[in-house]
């Protein structure tokens, strides 16, 4: 998008310096050519989410009607009215402003706003582009290095480049002029840098509270009940899609069933708990999704095998009181 820059200015500074066309000249030239015309209509299209503004013109003399799509609704297009005289500035063929009284408007064909869009989409792609080129480096080296770690400062990294992304791109469709809008994207680098930052102290610290798992104390179930829970281990009793545990009925028992009648598999006696934790990124791919940032995950041991239980803060206590509870009942 940065290549089109210099030819949009280029064009946009041509459209501004070129003469005003001598009397008689014919419409397509390189000179700026005032055409008197008559206001026939005004038109707001609603088309898309915000409406386009249309005025219907009529040339004197030549009796060429034209419709043009102004740039905004500002100033000429809310002044005027059907019957108004207006002047049209044309350049190589193409109606370019329209002018009543003081007041002048450009049209959408107008070069002077055409550096814009590229330069914005320019300043927004970049960061995030620069960030997709780091990420798919990066990451997977940190995935192999800190598996169980979540990556907080790719995180952060994102926030602040999605932040300068959005800045960019406002800076370069709002700004004066190129190295107006070059300064506000390059200003806006440490603060975005600094939200970035504050996006990772307030996760860590989110999840450093998630991570302490002293309130999770066993409580036996006084009543049957399913709750949310998920069993996975190389076992029997751990099968996809079985995303719930019937409790206080005997052994605890997996089952898809929301109500817990249905397909139970029963957890075996054998089943000891080993110790109770937060969730990790090594756990199962869609218990984050499911169980939330503090989401409880019950280490357990079946013989040699380890399995784990994930559930909710809110049911931890009782799928641990249930499961430190099952040999005993067997």
């Amino acid at each position: 998008m940065f290549g089109l820059v210099p030819g949009r200015l280029a064009e946009k500074d041509a459209y501004r310096s070129a003469p005003v066309c001598p009397a008689g000249t014919r419409p397509g030239g390189s000179c700026r050519l005032a055409v008197e015309a008559t206001v026939r209509d005004r038109l707001e299209v609603h088309e898309k989410r915000s409406p386009d503004y249309d005025l219907v013109v009529l040339v004197r003399g030549s009796g060429a009607h034209h419709r043009l799509r102004m740039a905004g609704h500002s100033p000429v297009y809310d002044a005027v009215r059907p019957g108004d005289e207006v002047t049209l500035t044309s350049w190589r063929g193409a109606i370019r402003s329209v002018r009543f009284g003081e007041a002048v408007q450009d049209t959408r064909l107008s070069p002077v706003d055409d550096w814009r869009t590229p330069l914005g989409v320019g300043l927004a792609v970049l960061p995030l582009g620069l960030l997709a080129l780091w990420s798919a480096w990066a990451l997977p080296r940190h995935r192999a290095a800190v598996r169980r770690d979540w990556p907080w400062w790719p995180a952060g990294m994102w926030v602040a480049g999605t932040i300068l992304s959005v800045v960019g791109i406002l800076a370069g469709l709002g700004g004066a002029n190129v190295p107006y809008a070059l300064l506000i994207t390059a200003v806006g680098v440490l603060p975005s840098a600094g939200v970035g930052a504050l996006f990772v102290w307030v996760l860590r610290r989110r999840m450093r509270r998630a991570a302490d798992v002293r309130d999770v104390v066993a409580v036996r179930p006084a009543r049957r009940r399913c709750v949310r829970a998920s069993v996975h281990g190389d076992v029997p009793y751990s099968v996809f899609g079985f995303g719930y545990l019937v409790v206080g009925d005997g052994p605890p028992a997996a089952t898809p069933d929301p109500a817990g009648r249905a397909a139970l598999r029963p957890l075996p006696s054998s089943l000891r708990v080993v110790g109770v934790r937060s969730l990790r990124p090594d756990d199962p791919e869609g218990w984050p999704g499911i169980y939330k940032y503090d989401g409880v995950v019950v280490e357990c041991r079946d013989g040699e095998v380890p399995v784990l239980v994930g559930t909710s803060r809110r049911e931890a206590s009782l799928v641990l009181g249930a499961l430190t509870a099952a040999p005993a009942a067997a």
